[in-house]
């Protein structure tokens, strides 16, 4: 059985490398998708952190949006460590953030198995 990841409906425009990454760390956990989608706007390409931040995660879901975070603000948020929670990431998440990462920092032809 496969499972479906909620992905959002694609903008009017051509969405910018750094939604595309985000999108990609939300989407490689179908729950974390459905939890973040209405805080997304894809035709403004703005996303609504301050609503994401109170959504109460567990840690591996913290860590996922703190780093989709840093990917959208080249920057990290400041009192935490995205790389502490790495490690509690499932592998799913593991693998939507490294090819977020590889996205956002342009090197083609990376590809996970």
């Amino acid at each position: 059985m496969q499972e479906t990841t909620n992905i959002p409906e694609p903008p009017k425009r051509r969405a910018s490398v750094q939604m595309l990454a985000v999108l990609t760390v939300f989407s490689s956990d179908a729950h974390l998708m459905t939890q973040v989608r209405p805080f997304i706007d894809l035709d403004l390409e703005s996303i609504s952190w301050e609503e994401i931040f109170k959504i109460p995660f567990g840690s591996d879901y913290q860590g996922a949006v703190g780093f989709a975070y840093g990917i959208w603000t080249d920057r990290v948020l400041e009192g935490s460590n995205p790389f502490h929670a790495a490690l509690s990431l499932n592998p799913r998440i593991q693998q939507g953030l490294l090819q977020a990462l590889a996205l956002r920092w342009g090197l083609k032809g990376v590809a996970l198995k």
